[in-house]
């Protein structure tokens, strides 16, 4: 039985396509406020015949979940992309022209086997972009299902980044804090500085 959640971020993709065609493409970026690790965007077009029960904003799901529901989704889309915009490169360029740079580079990934081009790109609230046409809503990872969808291939690919560095850096708790912020990550800090995968342009609070 196909969950209320489920049932409506699928009905409102389903309406955005009656409207504007069949190839609708979420696109959704994690990592952006994280110290350590890239910046992560995804894009992926679902195909509307396939049933993805389940699939939720990623934030709303436990990592055993996404894990499961990345392998379906990646298997069953009609095609996806992802981008990674290293931390010396948000240094570089800055954090909003990073998550413009990761968007659109997941887009051109994602569409470039395709027949033609999205009928609509559909996008949380981020930095402007020459995605045409597009629609950019507040909280779409909960709102449409192929933004949810990318929501949890960006989430799973950046994680599944940190947990590497983990391997290499224990030391920064990694695998726990995904690169974020906290008492323990500050500590190791302040006794191991700085590595290659923090954004020295952040400012420790």
């Amino acid at each position: 039985m196909k969950s209320q959640a489920y049932i409506e971020l699928k009905n409102f993709d389903d309406e955005l396509r009656l409207k504007y065609g069949r190839y609708i493409a979420g696109i959704d970026e994690c990592g952006r406020g994280s110290l350590a690790g890239p910046l992560v965007a995804a894009c992926v077009v679902l195909d509307e015949r396939q049933t993805l029960e389940g699939v939720n904003d990623s934030k709303k799901l436990t990592q055993k979940k996404r894990e499961e529901l990345y392998d379906r989704i990646i298997t069953s889309c009609i095609s996806y992309g992802v981008a990674e915009i290293s931390a010396e490169d948000i240094d570089k360029i800055g954090i909003q022209e990073a998550n413009l740079s990761a968007m659109v580079s997941a887009a051109s990934k994602a569409t470039k086997y395709i027949d033609e081009l999205p009928h609509l790109y559909v996008i949380d609230q981020g930095p402007k972009n020459n995605l045409k046409p597009q629609l950019m809503i507040p909280k779409a990872d909960s709102t449409s299902l192929a933004v949810a969808a990318a929501s949890i291939i960006a989430k799973v690919h950046h994680d599944r980044v940190l947990a590497k560095l983990h391997e290499e850096h224990p030391e920064y708790d990694l695998i726990s804090n995904k690169g974020y912020i906290t008492t323990k990550h500050k500590e190791a800090v302040a006794e191991h500085g700085l590595q290659h995968f923090h954004r020295k342009s952040y400012q420790l609070k």
